[in-house]
């Protein structure tokens, strides 16, 4: 956030009301939101550009990404305030701006649509509840129908894709370290169809539903 407070602050008038990059209010929220679009991640105390990060970067212009173009619209807006420029001048420029960067990069190359080709996602099962595929995405399994099951979870474990594949074929899953009032447990997690739940947070009432399962206890070795 101190670097993004810096950034660019040179070119922007004593006057300015903004300095750097964002607010001290969105700053943060632009952080978080690089981090989860997956182009930023974190490694101890640095924020380190991902692969799609790297590649995004190179097929922006260097206008857009220039902190110069926040210096020009913040030392614009301060002569609005002042009166000495219109906002419909202002706004005027925008546009002008954004129909020269479409008319100029309205295609890209084939070696940058090979970047961000979208890839096959192969399919980890098919959901109990709506028979649509469950695909990996950046936050878990989820379902293509967006019907509302997590299959992700279960019994508050979180599986991995291996446990999610045996779960929707209906299979005994082993899960470890499941949580219970004398500590962790491994059990072998049975499904026997879906269940629906709901619970309230912040005011509003979350409804989806889980797998209904059966526990079988390992048999201890003597």
């Amino acid at each position: 956030m101190s670097a993004m407070e810096r950034t660019g602050a040179e070119d922007i008038g004593a006057d300015a009301e903004r300095k750097g990059l964002g607010t001290p209010a969105t700053r943060a929220d632009v952080i978080e939101k690089l981090v989860r679009d997956g182009f930023v991640k974190r490694e101890k105390k640095q924020m380190l550009p991902t692969e799609n990060g790297a590649k995004l970067i190179t097929v922006f212009t260097d206008v857009v990404k220039s902190p110069k173009l926040t210096a020009d619209w913040e030392n614009a807006l301060t002569l609005v305030a002042k009166g000495e420029y219109s906002m419909q001048e202002f706004m005027d420029g925008i546009e002008d701006m954004v129909n020269r960067l479409v008319q100029t990069y309205h295609s890209i190359s084939d070696e940058q649509k090979t970047m961000f080709g979208s890839s096959t996602q192969e399919a980890l099962g098919k959901y109990p509840k709506c028979g649509g595929d469950v695909v990996k995405g950046k936050f878990g399994a989820y379902c293509k129908n967006k019907c509302g099951m997590n299959v992700s979870r279960a019994m508050g474990a979180v599986l991995t894709d291996s446990q999610i594949k045996s779960m929707l074929e209906g299979k005994k899953t082993l899960v470890k370290g499941l949580k219970g009032k004398k500590g962790s447990y491994d059990a072998y997690l049975i499904p026997e169809g879906i269940t629906d739940y709901s619970y309230t947070k912040d005011g509003k009432e979350i409804k989806g539903a889980q797998y209904k399962v059966k526990l079988e206890f390992p048999k201890k070795k003597k």
